[in-house]
């Protein structure tokens, strides 16, 4: 129950802290300094139950949702806008794994009593919308390259987390998460290969 209480607390500070913002605010920003309140003014001494996470392994948990609702829309962009089958099928098998893995870093997040941004940062919802700019094969090659570069990124991350996290269950998260972020950068990887070997033919050809 406390738990609860404390969860809700930080879900209606999380709220004031976006109405305040002027222009539009980061989610994820705000997302952590929640969190980072309430770790500096939890974990009482001699309570293991009430410990709560550090604010690396809540940072690690706050990125990660950012990132997987950032894979799923441009996975639904990829499969919605793209004309090439490959990469729509790309995109609607990363909307489908990330579905089912954001599922289990929700329920973690809940019990470790950490609270998640409603949406992407500030940068990757830039990233988003110059990508819905593009079209043709311009798109595609904009897509699978920025889907390579992420989960290169994410691999550093969660193998990190793997190793470091303090947190049994984050780092257990973290290093069963491995397997699934190779297999989509290597299917991305792959893509990327023949996409590059395309001839572009808005570009002229050399006379």
């Amino acid at each position: 129950m406390k738990k609860l209480l404390r969860l809700y607390s930080g879900l209606i500070l999380l709220s004031l802290l976006l109405s305040c913002n002027s222009g539009a605010p980061d989610s994820v920003k705000s997302a952590k300094e929640v969190n980072a309140k309430r770790i500096d003014t939890e974990a009482p001494p001699g309570d293991s139950l009430t410990v709560p996470l550090s604010k690396d392994d809540a940072d690690f948990l706050v990125n990660t949702a950012s990132d997987k609702m950032l894979g799923k829309q441009l996975g639904q962009m990829a499969v919605d806008k793209s004309s090439n089958q490959k990469v729509k099928d790309l995109g609607a098998m990363i909307v489908k794994d990330l579905g089912e893995t954001e599922e289990k870093l929700k329920e973690l997040a809940t019990k470790k009593n950490v609270i998640l941004p409603a949406d992407v940062s500030n940068k990757e919802q830039k990233q988003k919308e110059d990508l819905m700019r593009k079209t043709g094969i311009e798109f595609d090659r904009s897509y699978i390259d920025i889907t390579v570069n992420d989960y290169n990124k994410d691999i550093k991350d969660y193998g990190r987390a793997a190793k470091y996290a303090t947190d049994p269950e984050v780092k257990s998260f973290a290093s069963n998460s491995l397997a699934l972020l190779y297999t989509h950068l290597d299917s991305a990887r792959n893509l990327q290969k023949v996409m590059k070997k395309k001839i572009d033919i808005s570009t002229a050809l050399p006379k």
